[in-house]
């Protein structure tokens, strides 16, 4: 029996074959692993990078709100201050003319008054 019988050889080569097979699906894994490593591993520098990039802008938005923030409320500091100093101004004016021209701011008053009265009887009378 020197020679082997036809279905050992033929076991013997299917179970080469299977190694071989084996071997080419290990190999095929192992490198889909590792094309999968490097994607993930690719795909997490994508999200620190985005990450990274949308704190940097966050804070530019943050900062140019202060600033606008910062410039609406000296503006509405400036605008207070006016209108204060305004009112001031014309206070001192107002009492200046009336002790220069007490008659006519009497007068003045007066007619204000019966103005004021008018309108005021007039909306009661639309009330009723």
């Amino acid at each position: 029996m020197a020679e082997e019988k036809p279905i050992e050889r033929a076991r013997e080569a299917v179970a080469e074959a299977a190694a071989e097979l084996r071997d080419i699906a290990d190999d095929s894994v192992e490198q889909a692993r590792e094309r999968l490593e490097e994607a993930a591993a690719s795909f997490e520098d994508g999200v620190r990078r985005t990450r990274r990039e949308m704190r940097r802008r966050a804070e530019a938005l943050g900062e140019a709100t202060r600033e606008k923030y910062d410039h609406a409320v000296e503006g509405v500091q400036r605008g207070y201050e006016k209108v204060r100093k305004d009112a001031a101004n014309l206070a001192t004016e107002v009492n200046t003319y009336v002790r220069e021209n007490p008659g006519k701011s009497i007068l003045m008053a007066a007619g204000a008054g019966f103005v004021l009265g008018l309108l005021m009887r007039g909306r009661r009378r639309d009330e009723i």
